[in-house]
């Protein structure tokens, strides 16, 4: 049922691009992801398994030569398995952030890049007698390397360091705020991109570190 979501988020990417005559001068990149992450959450030295999955949209405008911001946004739903008020129960909710894309250095088959992220999350369920909400901040840096290994093809990986930091609100039956992070900071991603015709591409990547995941994506540049 939530795979149904991606529909607005379609048309809504549709329609802005539709609307994008104002940035010719600076190029727009439009992205639909779907991806499914897992993370060991502190809350104050028990570890929570939580698994979280995401549907969202990317918009990046290019400002420089070198420099490209954006925004990111949309849909999150979380579960755990080892957290008695959330048994059975999964929390549905939204992210949303900014992005900063850096090009260090651009070669004729590759190029290195830094990446930089700010997300806010937050989710929550009501079953009448206990409203659960989660909500954590996301900082991000991110070290890749890309190199094209055919006319369409693009290779890339690198290196990844993020932090999680919120809370868990219980009401109702029980009321309770506890202080949520992660402790697992440092990781490595990998990736593959397709090129399409008419600036259009598709790409598949996965990630160890403070949230390991594995993530599709669709895009087009404007």
């Amino acid at each position: 049922m939530r795979w149904a979501l991606v529909l607005p988020l379609l048309l809504g990417v549709k329609a802005v691009a539709a609307d994008s005559g104002p940035y010719t001068e600076r190029p727009v990149d439009f992205a639909l992801s779907l991806s499914h992450h897992r993370l060991d959450l502190d809350y104050g030295g028990t570890a929570i398994d939580t698994a979280v999955d995401r549907i969202g949209i990317v918009w990046r405008e290019r400002f420089s030569e070198r420099l490209l911001l954006g925004l990111a946004g949309g849909y999150s739903f979380l579960t755990q398995s080892n957290n008695p008020p959330l048994a059975g129960r999964e929390l549905s909710g939204y992210h949303a952030g900014f992005l900063l894309d850096l090009d260090l250095f651009t070669y004729r088959r590759g190029s290195v890049s830094l990446h930089g992220a700010w997300l806010y999350q937050k989710m929550d369920d009501d079953n009448g007698t206990q409203q659960v909400a989660i909500s954590w901040r996301e900082p991000s840096v991110v070290l890749r390397a890309s190199l094209k290994v055919g006319d369409a093809l693009v290779a890339y990986g690198g290196a990844r360091y993020g932090t999680v930091d919120g809370n868990q609100r219980l009401s109702g039956t029980i009321n309770e705020t506890r202080e949520i992070s992660q402790t697992n900071r440092g990781g490595g991603f990998i990736g593959l991109q397709l090129n399409l015709e008419d600036n259009g591409y598709i790409g598949a990547t996965a990630a160890t570190g403070f949230d390991r995941y594995t993530g599709i994506y669709f895009g087009r540049r404007f």
